[in-house]
């Protein structure tokens, strides 16, 4: 009789002990496996493999951005400052006033100068009449040829006098004029540096203006992409203050030759600015379009984003297993992975935001 049949008639015949005796016997019953120790149900997941796509091959490179325009206002004239219109950051439009300089002492001058234009007008319209009275008493045979020719000498010089004093007259009103420093184009003051009661001289700088509805990309393309690199192309960038945008510029400048000291060569792209959104002195990660290659691509739905990186969830071995990605250029609808996955491994493409790491799957 083999100890399991003996330990059953064991059992049946002092089935009318008491409980603990039983136990004491070795006849409870084997207690079933916890939940917790079976561990999590396995689930069902949607899951598509990855596929290689072609995409760009880019260079990464460092630029920097500068106004389209900018330049320093500097005084066409001499005079104390009597009131500043702008502050830095100011937008202002072509023509309007930056700084007021004090033009009294130039419109007294200006006053003077155009009276004496007129004075001298007069004069030349006088001697005029005076010249035709005496033609016609030469003609007669009134005066002689001397007494003619004094009165024409006037006629000649005096229209080359009123021209002197009514360039005289524009030059002193000019000077009034520039006594108010003027916007030559649309942007932003960027520094201002006269105060009001400062005396300036001509060419003294009075501020800095910046055109933003554009925008220059400068950077350095190393020795051996130059070939790479055309006028009209489009090159893509990213700045600190804005990393989820993704800016775009064409390339209109190439510079004709490579630095000897640095092995590069300095090309400025073009970029739109209307909404204000990049400012000279930016900084910019810089991608260059140099080729093609083939990366494996995932479906966008497939990727979700966790303290700034880009993370998938692909099925291997029964489970679930989440991966850090590193992304490149989008093909369609697919983006292109340049770090974490490679062609054929399935990526878990619904339901994401439920899953975690090490799940079974059905």
């Amino acid at each position: 009789m083999n100890s399991t049949l003996q330990k059953a008639l064991v059992c049946a015949t002092i089935a009318a002990l008491p409980l603990t005796m039983l136990t004491a016997a070795g006849c409870k019953k084997a207690a079933p496996q916890s939940i917790a120790e079976a561990g999590p149900a396995p689930i069902s997941v949607e899951s598509v493999a990855a596929s290689m796509v072609d995409v760009p091959a880019t260079l990464r490179v460092t630029g920097s951005l500068r106004g389209f325009r900018e330049t320093d206002l500097a005084a066409n004239a001499a005079g104390r400052v009597t009131q500043t219109v702008v502050e830095r950051g100011s937008h202002v439009i072509a023509g309007q006033i930056l700084v007021q300089l004090d033009t009294r002492a130039a419109s007294l001058t200006a006053s003077e100068a155009r009276a004496q234009a007129d004075s001298v007008r007069a004069q030349e319209t006088q001697a005029k009449s005076e010249c035709d009275r005496y033609e016609k008493l030469r003609a007669k045979g009134a005066i002689t040829d001397l007494e003619f020719d004094r009165v024409a000498t006037q006629c000649r010089t005096l229209p080359l006098s009123a021209e002197a004093a009514t360039a005289r007259a524009r030059l002193a009103a000019q000077n009034v004029g520039d006594g108010a420093i003027r916007a030559p184009f649309a942007g932003v003051i960027t520094e201002r540096t006269v105060d009001v009661g400062e005396y300036v001289r001509q060419d003294t700088r009075i501020a800095t203006l910046v055109a933003l509805d554009q925008i220059r990309l400068e950077m350095a393309v190393p020795e051996a992409y130059v070939a790479k690199l055309k006028e009209n192309s489009v090159v893509g960038f990213r700045v600190a203050a804005h990393p989820e945008r993704l800016f775009k510029g064409t390339v209109r400048f190439v510079s004709g030759a490579v630095r000897p000291t640095s092995r590069d060569l300095v090309a400025e792209a073009v970029v739109d600015n209307a909404d204000k959104a990049l400012l000279p002195g930016m900084f910019a990660d810089v991608e260059l379009e140099v080729g093609r290659r083939q990366l494996p691509g995932v479906p966008r739905a497939a990727l979700t984003t966790k303290d700034g990186q880009k993370h998938a969830f692909v099925v291997t071995g029964g489970r679930i297993e989440e991966r850090i990605l590193a992304t490149g250029p989008e093909a369609g609808e697919l983006v292109s992975v340049t770090r974490g996955i490679t062609a054929g491994e399935r990526v878990v493409i619904k339901n994401i935001d439920t899953l975690s790491n090490g799940q079974p799957v059905l």
